[in-house]
């Protein structure tokens, strides 16, 4: 542990999963750079800082020692730098891209699996008497993890499992007090993934083709290179375009003067998701090491610290953005973070707009008088994985 005098001797990661945000609003005014001990890492909180550290590779390397992902998820494209990314980028970017898988999967398969879903929601409903259902459970989870179990090539394995392998992964990737309970449910996940990817692999020979895990294979990627990283897919691309699903619902909900205008101009939505993602944020840090002793924004480093660039905290700087905390459907002020910076930026992540874009129409088109259900509260949580658990509504 390093040990440097810091004003946030006493700040906890529970105090941080229940609500970061005034803490990080201080730090970005006050101590843009500073040591957090319960985490035992540099936080880092203005956009620029964040950009000098993913820009520069030589100085901080994502090849972390300790590092949460490669422990939950094994070596992958997050823990190394260029070239090794780039070499497993070339491999996997391409089944995400328009072209790729995810191309037919969005234009064909999307919307016919959010109605099959939205169907059962009233199988449901009739069945239990009820008048709503929770939109994260019962939509937003099965259509993030039906998606990409379906372009990946595991849909065999049901919507369910492959949301129970993502809740296993973040679980231990969120676990910055190396808590043993939660390493085991990490571990747990890792494995039974590990078993039926290698499963699926040793079968790719002896099918049609056309998956995500088949291109993987065709381009050259090893077992464990698609192992390792297929994991890291499930693990934010499931659970961030289901955070996001709920977080785009709850906005329209609560704030009638976007919703309007999403009616008057349905050409907003792009901009409305790209607002959303930015100002909550899904997915909340990158982490990086100092491989030797450095400086960042007059603050010392030492050599193998470790520092964590904190994107939900970037996304409303208040030195970047205009009015960062408000969701502008006109701002023009270039990209958002929430897909993280640079070469690291996610593999995945017009595939997740795409998902969040398509399930958030079905669900307002399939029920056009919804409303939250004021018998339950929403309540946004987490840290490093940040959205509402539960989001009930009413039809």
């Amino acid at each position: 542990m390093i040990d440097i005098p810091t004003r946030w001797q006493d700040l906890t990661l529970a105090q941080l999963e229940d609500d970061p945000y005034p803490t990080l609003e201080t730090m970005r005014r006050e101590d843009p750079v500073c040591w957090v001990p319960a985490l035992e890492m540099f936080f880092v909180t203005r956009w620029d800082d964040v950009a000098t550290i993913e820009a520069d590779p030589g100085l901080f390397t994502a090849a972390t020692e300790p590092s949460f992902l490669a422990r939950t998820l094994g070596v992958n494209m997050l823990t190394v730098d260029p070239p090794e990314l780039d070499h497993l980028r070339s491999m996997m970017l391409p089944a995400f891209k328009s072209a790729g898988r995810s191309g037919p999967f969005v234009r064909d398969e999307l919307v016919p699996m959010a109605d099959t879903l939205l169907d059962q929601v009233e199988v449901t409903m009739a069945a239990d008497g009820a008048q709503g259902f929770d939109v994260i459970s019962q939509y937003a989870q099965l259509l993030s993890a039906g998606a990409l179990a379906t372009v990946l090539g595991l849909d065999e394995h049901g919507f369910d499992q492959m949301w129970s392998w993502c809740v296993g992964l973040v679980t231990d990737l969120a676990n910055f007090e190396n808590d043993p309970e939660l390493a085991a449910v990490g571990d747990k996940a890792k494995a039974e993934l590990g078993l039926a990817l290698a499963d699926v692999i040793e079968r790719a020979t002896d099918r049609d083709g056309g998956t995500a895990i088949d291109t993987f294979i065709a381009n050259g990627a090893t077992p464990e290179e698609i192992v390792n990283n297929v994991r890291l897919m499930i693990s934010g691309g499931i659970n961030e375009p289901c955070e996001a699903i709920g977080l785009v619902t709850w906005v329209l909900l609560t704030q009638p003067d976007l919703a309007e205008r999403i009616a008057a101009e349905p050409d907003k939505m792009n901009r409305l998701i790209e607002e959303v993602l930015r100002v909550h944020s899904p997915v909340g840090t990158i982490t990086r090491q100092a491989t030797s002793d450095t400086e960042l924004a007059g603050v010392a480093i030492p050599k193998g610290a470790l520092v964590s660039g904190i994107l939900r905290s970037i996304n409303r700087d208040e030195t970047h953005w205009t009015n960062p905390t408000e969701i502008d459907l006109d701002r023009r002020q270039g990209a958002h973070a929430a897909f993280a910076l640079g070469a690291h930026r996610c593999l995945g992540e017009w595939m997740g707009r795409q998902t969040v874009k398509q399930g958030v129409l079905r669900l307002f088109d399939r029920f056009p008088d919804l409303g939250l259900d004021p018998d339950h509260t929403v309540l946004n949580q987490g840290f490093e994985f940040r959205g509402p658990p539960e989001l009930w509504v009413t039809i």
